[in-house]
């Protein structure tokens, strides 16, 4: 019989204050401490969450009082039940955990807060401790049939934004101009009052278990973006938000790898980080609403995309960066042990984009993908990239990418 999970030293160690800072930096709201609980009455759900995947919703009362049903539970599949399904994996992932029961009740804001955690929740309760135990034996059954053959790399993808920009009065144009929907270069879909606009255009390049071949398929992606793209007097823009309330995300997609926390962590670590130290001062303002460490999505076709870097488009020299990192994390993650983000002073620093606390994590970072057995094979990518790291270096999300990538632009 598989074990369940164990509780782990980082969330043993946090003091109330420190776990409430967390959530706060990363935008949950937070009702830990008994004066800002709501009131008794208040209508809440408990969520049961098994290595990052909820299994039970169920209504309760006050998180003050003991649980008990006094509503049906949001139906599966619902907008309620997946809203409060993320709220519930982002608040434990946030927290230094993957599994155990988060409460989640209403905030003054019309959204919900977590007003308990209980990382453990199986131990005194023998209905959750058979919940999770068949969760748990279902979950490894599936990893071990879905697990790659031998010799058989993950496959990894991408879908990184830009904009389209008019000067010199900086004005977005939508890439719905330009772009369909689908296809290797479509545009993607804003809300803003109630309307469904379409300014942003995203390069989604067909995956590949090698990096060179997927260079290439994003370098076509942009030639094709570019053919379709006619008015030559629009800059591109990328990075993290280079206009003000538009961010945008370069998401990496894998397959053939389990998606865990420990995965998640690693490249929260090893690459989230890293490419923070790059940022343009404007980026670190796309969260804590977008570009959260451990942001992550399930694909209906399998796998999962990882959605906390920032648009990689800025250079080349970039994105080849990112793809090697990438590729050497999906392969040797488990020899990765740094997680200078566990502590607070570096978790902070993250969200507030401060610089010189994250140098000071970095370079341990960077050796540890250095000794890696395939970091020869990956060089050519990761080089580069780590010399701006220890340089310092840090890209401009107001220049035009495309004479970078040699895309035909203004004389």
């Amino acid at each position: 019989m598989q074990e369940l999970d164990r509780l782990p030293d980082v969330f043993r160690k946090m003091s109330v204050r420190e776990k409430c800072r967390r959530l706060q930096r990363t935008g949950i709201a937070e009702m830990l401490t008994v004066q800002s609980a709501p009131n008794a009455f208040s209508l809440g759900y408990a969520v049961q969450v098994q290595r990052l995947q909820v299994l039970e919703i169920r209504s309760i009362g006050s998180g003050i009082a003991a649980p008990s049903n006094i509503s049906s539970p949001p139906a599966a599949g619902s907008l309620l039940h997946t809203r409060l399904g993320r709220l519930a994996v982002r608040s434990l992932y946030t927290l230094g955990l993957d599994s155990g029961e988060i409460m989640l009740m209403p905030d003054r804001n019309a959204g919900y807060g977590v007003t308990r955690v209980r990382p453990e929740p199986w131990r005194h309760d023998s209905r959750l401790r058979e919940l999770y135990q068949s969760a748990l034996s279902a979950a490894v059954s599936a990893a071990e049939e879905e697990l790659p053959q031998a010799g058989e790399r993950p496959l990894i993808g991408m879908d990184p934004e830009f904009l389209l920009v008019r000067l010199p009065e900086e004005r977005v144009v939508p890439a719905s101009r330009y772009l369909d929907r689908q296809g290797e270069a479509g545009c993607d879909a804003v809300s803003r009052r109630g309307r469904t606009l379409f300014p942003v255009a995203e390069l989604r390049p067909a995956p590949s278990p090698e990096p060179s071949r997927l260079l290439r398929h994003l370098r076509n992606a942009m030639a094709f973006a570019s053919r379709r793209i006619t008015d030559r007097t629009l800059i591109w823009q990328a990075g993290g938000m280079p206009q003000r309330g538009l961010p945008l995300g370069g998401h990496l997609h894998f397959s053939g790898i389990e998606l865990s926390g420990e995965l998640l962590r690693v490249l929260d670590n090893y690459l989230a980080l890293p490419v923070a130290l790059l940022e343009d001062q404007r980026t670190h303002a796309r969260r804590p609403r977008y570009g959260t460490l451990g942001d992550f999505r399930r694909k209906p076709h399998g796998g999962f995309e990882y959605r906390t870097l920032p648009s990689f488009l800025v250079s080349p020299l970039l994105a080849k960066g990112v793809i090697g990192f990438a590729y050497l994390i999906a392969r040797h993650y488990r020899e990765l042990p740094q997680r200078p983000l566990q502590g607070d002073v570096v978790h902070e620093a993250f969200y507030k984009g401060d610089k010189p606390r994250l140098y000071k994590a970095l370079e341990p970072l960077l050796n540890d993908i250095e000794r890696l057995s395939s970091y020869e094979e990956y060089r050519d990518f990761t080089a580069p990239f780590i010399r701006c790291l220890r340089g310092g270096e840090a890209w401009d999300e107001t220049r035009d990418i495309r004479p970078l990538w040699g895309l035909p632009s203004p004389p």
